[in-house]
């Protein structure tokens, strides 16, 4: 997926996007709501059984006076303290139930749409299919056709996308991407002259026995029955370049993005202390390059089709390699923390089993469809006008809490320096700083959990922290 770190050298300033709000969605709930708003519920409650106890205290007090005037004033005073502590709490289940209520329809509305989406894709394959080779050929040729050699061609597309960077970086393109890339199974039942109901049934809205991970599968067979090698996983090699002590552990989301790598693309960090056993935290790098063809760099677009095809892919062959040369066996307590490809390799590893998963913190990631084992906690933090999410398909059943906000909301200046902007580190840097500073319970017992893990073994007596860094490569296939 699109990488961030090739090209954000230069630091940025913290205003850098505008502070649009956190939508919260904890595991598990149906609640979905602004970080604030999650934030004030809570303090409803508090503030409700705070009238309720003074209310019984003027009880207590009324008891012990003769009757008369003040003792009719502490009782009405009584009664008003508990009929405010009853609209106290009425107001905050109000308050939720219309919140419930809204992500309900508005959940209900999106897969009404998404499902007749993938049926218009399953019709429209049918009905154009004898128009596709004549407009395959035109693209072709208008490809050829326009002037300057590829590089020049590439160069002026990616000048075009720069130039007019809300062309991607909106909620409805995330969303045409998403069911673009979800009709394409759709799409080919279609073509193979399947009625449009049978794409539907199978599909992420009716069995989830085809999906995003089905077609970029497909893609898969197409490259290799093309004779292009285009999307042909090889084998990957792992070297460890560097091994030094760390002095602190990360201390909130924003320390945690800024230890993701960039070139290099796995690091490791080893947690040991006398008497408890050793706890690790994995950082894996975004996608280096976008090229079709499995060259040397497994972090590339070969992964990312491979990875969300639920697929072995050379940066999850290769991370796992890393780990296991950093001792970490399947017993050991394990974070991930990933950005973009990163993520996509954080969420297989962590769905795989094959480790002990107690953490899993991704940004930007295209991992929607991967199923996690139930229990597995963290948060995935994800920007609603960032296409390259939207290419991992719709968002599939999760214990983790979900935090998503729009990086450039209407209005706001969209840079032009870097394509898609929305995907970029900087903008995710931002949304991390929100997440340190949010209030609401959801989202700060998951920051805190992931805090919590390595924040106690710096400051034990004979505590140790290393750092691990691993370069890897693809091998050629022979």
């Amino acid at each position: 997926m699109p990488s961030a770190e090739l090209l954000d050298a230069v630091p940025v300033a913290p205003d850098v996007t505008p502070a649009s709000p956190l939508i919260v969605r904890s595991g598990g709930s149906v609640l979905v709501a602004t970080d604030a708003l999650l934030a004030h519920l809570p303090a409803l409650a508090e503030l409700a059984d705070g009238v309720e106890s003074d209310a019984h205290r003027l009880a207590l007090i009324s008891l012990d006076l003769p009757g008369g005037a003040l003792r009719s004033a502490l009782d009405r005073c009584e009664a008003s303290g508990f009929a405010l502590a009853d609209e106290l709490r009425g107001l905050r289940l109000a308050v939720a139930t219309a919140e419930a209520s809204y992500e309900l329809a508005e959940r209900t509305a999106t897969w009404l749409q998404d499902a007749a989406s993938d049926w218009g894709a399953s019709v429209l394959a049918r009905v154009g299919a004898q128009f596709l080779p004549g407009a395959a050929l035109s693209g072709f040729l208008a490809w050829k056709l326009a002037p300057g050699d590829d590089a020049e061609k590439k160069r002026a597309l990616q000048k075009l996308m720069l130039d007019n960077p809300r062309l991607i970086t909106s909620p409805g393109f995330s969303t045409l991407v998403r069911r673009v890339v979800s009709g394409t199974d759709d799409a080919v039942l279609g073509l193979a002259g399947a009625p449009p109901w049978l794409g539907v049934l199978l599909g992420e809205h009716g069995l989830g026995i085809m999906g995003v991970d089905t077609s970029a599968a497909a893609l898969i067979v197409a490259g290799g029955a093309s004779g292009t090698g285009y999307f042909t996983e090889t084998p990957v090699r792992v070297e460890r370049v560097s091994e030094q002590r760390t002095a602190t552990a990360p201390a909130g989301a924003v320390d945690r993005l800024a230890r993701v790598p960039d070139e290099r693309q796995v690091r490791i960090e080893r947690y040991l202390a006398p008497g408890e056993p050793p706890r690790y935290v994995v950082y894996v790098a975004p996608t280096q390059t976008f090229s079709p063809m499995a060259d040397h760099e497994p972090w590339d677009l070969t992964s990312n089709v491979a990875g969300v095809a639920g697929l072995p892919a050379g940066s999850i062959r290769a991370t796992e390699l890393a780990m296991a040369d950093a001792g970490i066996t399947s017993a050991d307590e394990v974070v991930f923390v990933g950005f973009s490809q990163g993520g996509l390799v954080a969420d297989a590893l962590a769905a795989s089993g094959s480790w002990n998963t107690v953490g899993l913190e991704t940004y930007g990631d295209p991992g929607g469809g991967i199923e996690l084992p139930e229990g597995i906690r963290g948060v995935a933090v994800r920007h609603s006008d960032d296409f390259v999410v939207a290419t991992g398909g719709p968002q599939g059943a999760t214990d983790r809490t979900i935090v998503e906000r729009r990086a450039y909301p209407e209005g706001s200046d969209i840079p032009t320096d870097k394509p898609a902007p929305a995907h970029q580190r900087r903008a995710y840097e931002e949304t991390a700083r929100l997440l340190d500073a949010a209030r609401s319970p959801e989202l700060r017992a998951e920051l805190d959990a992931l805090d919590a893990f390595t924040r106690d073994y710096p400051n034990r007596e004979g505590a140790e922290i290393t750092t691990l860094r691993y370069r890897a490569e693809r091998a050629p296939a022979g």
